[in-house]
């Protein structure tokens, strides 16, 4: 009889096999999440490109949220996963406890930002009103249940941390799907639904969201999963908190710097001369792209719970072969997008307008912005694998240089001085710069780590400094 546990395996099964296996489900859930927001968008722009807009000025406050929920999950996966594989139950039990306690505190705090500064954050990026009515009432209502976003993720990173990737697949599944038919009733009115035009797309995604956390409260309280949820586990402990924090903070920051860079490039060009077409072509290029990266997103969230197992049992061979396999994946990936963008852009923004203005301008826009997606996927895991061994600020400080230092001045000048198409090359110049940037931060821990010049390591002693 096999009595070997979820967690066991990460410390034994074939890599390739492991990464397989737990990529495939959260691969599957992560296409079904990020439908959220194209869903929306492709209903949504059956409204027009106003309401487009409006969406595409929402999107970076959705990115900071999701971006809080996925830095906390990565912090509870990896302290979980490494307290498993330390044999520690009791600290994998305070971990789920407290991240849940966590996710109630920034519900909290976001539905009071969402009842009473909803207008004046979409008023700090466009002026048109009708935008900023729409815009408002849309993030009004995710604001104030983006409860249901927290502790979903940290339900299912909970799951996630003990090899378990099935059951939040099918969660993910759930919630998706309720949204995706949710989402043309309560827009459109149809069979009997209420008009609600863009609340009715938020309505739709809170909802779906509210029943699948039924789902994970139930799957964590039936005691069968490895990690104890106990009102012991619910104890506020500082420790485990900080813990948390340590390796899901440089998560947070990266998602905050790229959401202040989404929300202050709809601010330059929301002061352009074609302002309204070039914030949606911008907003529908960004959901793409985030559609697109999926699979590589999958693969990084299953080196998680992999590198911090194997970081806890300091089986270090492996981590190094789990970064090559996942590095190869990745640059795959990410060289199929970067052709897909290049050759059918125009067919892309079809999906969800049939403005001509919008088809021609972001034909040409998708090119530019495009030129350097290729490396987008190796950059994604490093910056991830880094972070689980507690070397993310090295990666935040090059993107930091990208998105803050490099991209606003180079976007700004080519906006006043060239305008379109000119000013869209301010992204691959931003990339480059960070990329060359965040090579030399951190070649000296991938020497170490083997990845150039592989050597036998014995000790890797950097890793616990």
């Amino acid at each position: 009889m096999n009595t070997k546990s979820n967690s066991d395996r990460l410390g034994e099964e074939p890599i390739a096999k492991l990464l397989l296996r737990l990529s495939v489900p959260s691969a599957i859930g992560l296409i079904l999440i990020t439908s959220y927001n194209l869903v929306d968008t492709i209903f949504i722009g059956r409204l027009g490109v106003n309401a487009i807009s409006a969406l595409s000025i929402a999107f970076p406050i959705q990115m900071i949220l999701a971006g809080i929920a996925i830095g906390a999950g990565v912090g509870t996966q990896s302290l979980i996963s490494r307290s498993l594989g330390k044999k520690q139950q009791m600290k994998a039990s305070l971990a789920a406890g407290n991240s849940i306690l966590l996710a109630v505190f920034l519900g909290f705090i976001t539905l009071i930002i969402g009842q009473f500064f909803s207008e004046n954050i979409i008023r700090l990026f466009v002026s048109d009103i009708d935008v900023i009515n729409l815009g408002a009432a849309y993030l009004r209502i995710i604001l104030l249940g983006s409860f249901s976003l927290f502790y979903l993720r940290a339900g299912i990173n909970i799951l996630r941390a003990q090899g378990n990737y099935l059951l939040p697949m099918f969660i993910l599944i759930l919630t998706a799907s309720l949204n995706i038919v949710l989402d043309p009733l309560l827009i459109f009115g149809l069979w009997g639904f209420p008009l609600l035009g863009v609340e009715g797309a938020a309505i739709a995604t809170v909802l779906s969201r509210v029943i699948s956390c039924i789902f994970v409260t139930v799957i964590l309280i039936n005691n069968r999963t490895e990690v104890g949820i106990t009102f012991k586990g619910f104890t506020p402990d500082l420790n485990v908190i900080r813990e948390l924090f340590i390796v899901g903070t440089p998560t947070m920051m990266i998602q905050l710097v790229i959401s202040i860079t989404i929300g202050g490039a709809n601010m330059i060009l929301g002061g352009s001369s074609m302002a309204i077409v070039t914030v949606a072509i911008l907003g529908i290029y960004y959901k793409l792209q985030t559609l697109v990266l999926t699979p590589v997103l999958a693969l990084v969230l299953a080196l998680i719970p992999i590198i911090g197992y194997n970081y806890g049992s300091k089986n270090y061979k492996r981590i190094r072969e789990t970064i090559k396999i996942a590095i190869l994946f990745t640059f795959s990936v990410s060289f199929f997008a970067f052709l897909i963008f290049q050759l059918i852009p125009g067919e892309l923004i079809k999906i969800f307008s049939s403005d001509a203005a919008l088809i021609d301008i972001g034909t040409d826009a998708f090119r530019r912005i495009n030129l350097l997606f290729f490396a987008v996927g190796p950059a994604v895991t490093v910056i991830w694998v880094f972070q689980g061994i507690g070397k993310g600020m090295k990666i935040f400080i090059a993107l930091a240089i990208r998105q803050l230092i490099a991209f606003f001045p180079v976007l700004y000048f080519l906006t006043l001085q060239f305008g379109h198409p000119t000013l869209w090359l301010a992204f691959p110049i931003a990339d480059a710069l960070a990329i060359i940037v965040g090579s030399i931060l951190i070649y000296p821990d991938i020497k170490k780590l083997g990845l150039i010049n592989i050597r036998s390591i014995s000790k890797m002693k950097f890793l616990s400094r």
